[in-house]
């Protein structure tokens, strides 16, 4: 993998888009001071994601951008675009080309891109530390910052190593674990105090849910003996019911056949006295009749009367010398006439035969008054009276019939009115009996009412006791048979339920919401627990691993600066030491120095040892001692800006050595050596170009001689850096044909 093409558009200096190509090995850019050869440098630092606006060269972020000029005028935004050749695919993705580009506006927005997909700045570094590179520290070294890899301390020095030799990444995940660490161990603290806080609740809850259980228990045999008791009084009551229902059926069946007698009876004795009412009408008749005739009597008894006494005044005149005994007549006729009155007033069979006789008397008396008259006026009325005689017997003929009549029907009424009451009499038993069978059907019918009204309460009592159920667990107990006092048994068992006391469904609920609490708390704080003691062997199994990378690393690193640095100042003396925080309490060395030199003495650092790391220590950084030759210098900070430039080369060529970088950008960091330091400095770059890419932005000529590409950048009147390419291999060839 290298760095393929580089595009800059809007970048500073850049308005124009500028494309510069590159190829494994030294490529030099070259230009006047002010050009805008740094601003390719910190380009590259920026499409890197480089957030410091300082080492940018800048105060705020649009200071990128370009700001126009006298002759051009400003532009709306910044794009810098990196093309890496990844055929032998370094970088973990399926291109054999990657394309980083980020692009920033004057309205503060901002975009990462891969292969032009947007991503994030997070996307870009991980990227780039699986590439073999993690930040710009080295990778980019800008303008007068060569120095800088050694006068930033220890503790750079030892990120610098730690990011070349790869043990970095394995210092954040040491990191980003102690933070998981620190949040489970507070986490675990936060659980175990709340299950701390609700075990005694819980013991509380406990007891009254052993309490429940019991109760429980006790509720299911009581539950037991109320089933079997109720199934019995249900049963016994349904008996009743039957029996109950069965005579009301025979009550029922008797009340309807009496009704029905009563029925036929009824229309009996109205058609009997319908019956009786027509003979009663016909009677009447009859007794108009007889009325009638007896009017009829009364009226020719009076015209007899009046005939006889005309009768007598014509007997009593002159002619009374005719020899009738008209005294006898008189008291026969008085006879006869009170024995008539008589006889209407008590009518029967013998007096009319006696009557019959006085009349036949009479009837003899009045003819032989007629043979002995001789006036015609007294025969006249002797022969009216005769004429009124036959009427009259005519008219008792008359009578005497209707009086039978009258009779027989009498006769028949009686005997009507006696079956009438016959049946009257009959309809009255049945009646009466109809009512008595009402009674005892209503007696039977309020019986039945009582047992139903005691089967449904005692139901709801079930129901209450049971639930709404309780009839399928009726059913489900038919087999079982009901032991003896049921009755003593149920009181028993809730007196035992009583003495138990009631548990809130509060109480129950509450219990085994906190039960499945502390089981999760409990669960969880196992697993934190686990997750503690894996974190804590993590961080072992990384401290061990950082602990032999960073050995390996230093131990290499340190003996290729040394051989550097003698190269560079043709002699001298130079170590590095690790610095912990303290001595180790172990068997271990206290400290580490790489090369030939002996060990110097090493500076601790107070600092506590984290709780967690036991009697180990951590390294904090790493000291440089170098000597010039001729010299008795000790510290960094005595150097010339020289020396510590070839020690800060030194110390680069050593970490490239070891662990090579892709690429590497160095701008002017050979601007401070003499034209000797120079020459070894070009020789360094040459044998280390064959396993990293340089791209040197210098003024040096040693340097460009090393180099197969020169970019040259000018800059015109605009304010606008332009770039010139040159292949020197090709200028050569060139030169000798000419």
């Amino acid at each position: 993998m290298y760095l393929k093409k580089v595009e800059i558009y809007g970048f500073k200096s850049f308005a124009k888009k500028t494309v510069l190509e590159f190829e494994p090995g030294i490529t030099s850019i070259v230009g006047p001071n002010g050009s805008g050869k740094s601003n390719i440098a910190d380009g590259l630092r920026w499409v890197f994601g480089e957030q410091s606006m300082k080492l940018l060269r800048g105060k705020k972020s649009e200071d990128v951008i370009f700001a126009g000029s006298d002759h051009r005028a400003r532009l709306g935004g910044a794009e810098v675009s990196v093309f890496f050749d990844n055929a032998d695919h370094k970088m973990p993705v399926d291109y054999s080309e990657v394309a980083v580009t980020r692009r920033l506006y004057r309205d503060g927005n901002s975009e990462y891109l891969i292969n032009n997909n947007l991503v994030r700045l997070l996307d870009i570094q991980e990227l780039l530390s699986k590439s073999g590179f993690g930040n710009t520290s080295y990778h980019v070294i800008g303008q007068g910052m060569i120095d800088q890899l050694i006068l930033g301390g220890p503790a750079a020095i030892k990120e610098l190593l730690e990011e070349a030799s790869g043990v970095k990444p394995y210092y954040q995940k040491r990191e980003r674990t102690l933070r998981r660490l620190e949040r489970t161990t507070t986490n675990l603290i936060q659980v175990r105090a709340l299950v701390a806080e609700i075990e005694p609740r819980l013991r509380s809850l406990r007891r009254q849910t052993k309490k429940m259980q019991q109760r429980e228990v006790v509720e299911q045999e009581l539950r037991a003996a109320q089933t079997l008791h109720y199934r019995e009084l249900l049963q016994g009551l349904a008996s009743q019911i039957r029996e109950v229902d069965g005579k009301l059926a025979v009550f029922e069946k008797q009340t309807q056949d009496l009704s029905t007698e009563i029925k036929v009876l009824a229309s009996e004795t109205e058609q009997q006295e319908q019956h009786l009412q027509q003979g009663g009408t016909d009677y009447r008749k009859l007794k108009n009749d007889l009325e009638t005739l007896h009017k009829q009597k009364l009226k020719l008894q009076e015209e007899l009367a009046t005939l006889r006494g005309q009768i007598k005044a014509e007997q009593e005149r002159p002619t009374a010398e005719l020899n009738l005994n008209w005294q006898e007549i008189k008291t026969k006729f008085q006879a006869a006439y009170r024995e008539f009155q008589r006889l209407l007033q008590n009518f029967s069979q013998t007096t009319a035969d006696k009557t019959q006789k006085l009349f036949a008397e009479v009837n003899e008396l009045m003819e032989q008054a007629d043979r002995n008259l001789h006036k015609p006026r007294l025969q006249s009325l002797v022969s009216q009276e005769r004429e009124g005689g036959g009427v009259l017997e005519k008219l008792f003929g008359k009578i005497q019939t209707l009086e039978q009549d009258v009779a027989r029907f009498t006769k028949l009424e009686d005997e009507g009115k006696q079956q009438l009451f016959v049946k009257e009499r009959l309809l009255r038993n049945k009646q009466e009996t109809l009512v008595k069978t009402a009674e005892q059907k209503n007696l039977l019918a309020v019986d039945q009412a009582r047992l139903l009204t005691r089967r449904e309460a005692l139901e709801q009592e079930a129901a209450a006791e049971l639930g709404p159920q309780f009839r399928q667990l009726l059913a489900e107990n038919q087999r079982v048979a009901a032991p003896p006092s049921l009755t003593e048994k149920i009181l028993g068992l809730k007196k035992q339920l009583l003495v138990i006391g009631g548990v809130d469904d509060m109480v129950l609920q509450e219990y085994r919401e906190t039960e499945d609490r502390y089981q999760y708390l409990t669960t969880q704080a196992l697993d934190l627990e686990k997750g503690v003691k894996d974190l804590e062997t993590a961080i072992a199994e990384l401290d061990e691993v950082i602990k032999k990378e960073f050995h390996e690393a230093f131990t290499r690193i340190s003996e290729k600066f040394v051989e550097y640095f003698r190269i560079l100042f043709n002699g001298g003396r130079a170590t590095m030491a690790i610095l912990r925080e303290r001595p180790h309490l172990e068997t271990d060395e206290d400290e580490e120095t790489g090369g030939e030199e002996q060990k110097e003495e090493r500076a601790d650092l107070s600092a506590e040892v984290p709780p967690r790391t036991g009697a180990k220590t951590e390294i904090v950084g790493i000291e440089i001692r170098a000597t010039p030759p001729g010299k008795k210098l000790a510290g960094i900070s005595a150097l010339s800006g020289g020396e510590r430039a070839l020690t800060s080369i030194a110390l680069l060529s050593a970490i490239l050595a070891t662990y090579p970088s892709p690429f590497v950008v160095l701008d002017e960091v050979d601007a401070a050596l003499d034209e000797a330091n120079s020459i070894r400095f070009g020789k360094i770059l040459g044998t280390l170009a064959h396993k990293t890419q340089f791209i040197t932005i210098t003024h040096n000529r040693e340097t460009m001689r090393q180099s197969h590409t020169l970019y040259g950048v000018t800059m015109g009147e605009d304010g606008v850096s332009r770039v010139l390419s040159l292949k020197l291999e090709q200028a050569a060839v060139y030169s000798a044909k000419n």
